[in-house]
């Protein structure tokens, strides 16, 4: 191999591939001490849902697991995800009293285009379903729920959460 071949082919691969080791080597050490915190926040912000959904809880830590698969007498969430607007994940929480009646709705659209998609999100938006009765599936334009105007696709993914969770609901039920 002459000089200028390794000069202009080979110790630039060396070199970059040696580079790409470093970071690559770098970013899993950032990744390993990172995920363990964003993992609690991700739970920190789940439970908070949960407490905004059920107006009979107070604060996170009076919350308790139930292994039990039955809904009879017991007041819960459900959590149900779909796809929205360009593949982004639209995530509903849905709190349940002991009747199957809806106490409260909790939607993370930030995946969705800011404005517009996101706003199935809004309180005002999300009025529409407190009450609702939560063994009943849901369509767009039927039983007094709208889509939100402009998002269509991101309207489409809420229902189709909201009716998960009312299929998760009647399956432990």
């Amino acid at each position: 191999m002459n000089k200028s071949t390794w000069e202009s082919t080979v110790k630039p691969v060396v070199v970059l591939s040696i580079i790409a080791l470093v970071v690559s080597f770098l970013l899993a050490l950032v990744n390993s001490f990172t995920a363990p915190i964003i993992e609690e926040n991700q739970k920190a912000a789940t439970l908070a849902a949960y407490v905004d959904v059920m107006p009979t809880v107070s604060d996170a830590k009076t919350l308790e697991e139930v292994t039990g698969f039955t809904t009879e007498n017991v007041t819960g969430v459900v959590k149900a995800e779909e796809k929205g607007f360009d593949g982004g994940i639209l995530t509903v929480i849905m709190g349940y009293d002991t009747n199957g009646t809806v106490t409260g709705i909790w939607v993370d659209a930030s995946t969705q285009t800011k404005g517009i998609g996101s706003n199935v999100a809004t309180d005002t938006f999300l009025a529409q379903f407190n009450g609702m009765d939560g063994t009943q599936n849901i369509a767009i334009g039927q039983g007094g729920f709208d889509a939100y105007s402009g998002a269509t696709i991101s309207s489409k993914a809420l229902f189709a959460a909201i009716n998960d969770c009312v299929n998760c609901y009647n399956e432990l039920a």
